[in-house]
């Protein structure tokens, strides 16, 4: 069994327990336990806010400099500010290599500390523009050429 089969035979056992018995302390300690990973995870394409070669403008997919460009962002603290949301809790920003379309692509995994409260507010797709309007605010900021994002559960 890998590791999504785990999560959804839990998600189940506790989705049907918080239905027959409502929420309780301890059933939301396991949700918060069970939803750990649970994030938004923008992967970004090159930027066009580093000066390149000209016969390597065109570039789709971005190289080391978008990399040192996107961690030095992270790192400053500035991109906190786009993604916050205060019932969702604390937010932070990691750097993390990501595959889009079979490519390389560098990314942003952003997490909030209310999983719970975060993964409420999306139950049928309910945050989708929200989260796309955090992202594509981001890749503004950092003059990304594309990004694509989605939630993580696991």
């Amino acid at each position: 069994m890998d590791k999504y089969e785990q999560f959804q035979i839990e998600q189940s056992i506790l989705l049907k327990a918080l239905a027959e018995s409502g929420p309780s302390e301890s059933l939301m300690r396991r949700m918060q336990a069970l939803y750990k990973d649970a994030c938004l995870v923008v992967a970004l394409g090159p930027s066009m806010a580093i000066q390149r070669a000209p016969d390597d403008e065109g570039r789709e997919s971005a190289d080391e400099k978008d990399v040192a460009y996107y961690i030095k962002a992270i790192d400053s603290g500035a991109l906190v500010k786009i993604f916050e949301a205060r019932a969702w809790g604390d937010v932070s920003l990691e750097y993390e290599a990501l595959v889009v379309e079979e490519q390389f692509s560098p990314g942003i995994r952003v997490s909030w500390s209310n999983k719970i409260a975060f993964l409420a507010e999306g139950k049928d797709g309910g945050f989708n523009a929200k989260l796309e309007g955090m992202a594509g605010a981001l890749a503004r900021m950092l003059s990304a050429q594309w990004h694509r994002c989605q939630v993580r559960l696991v």
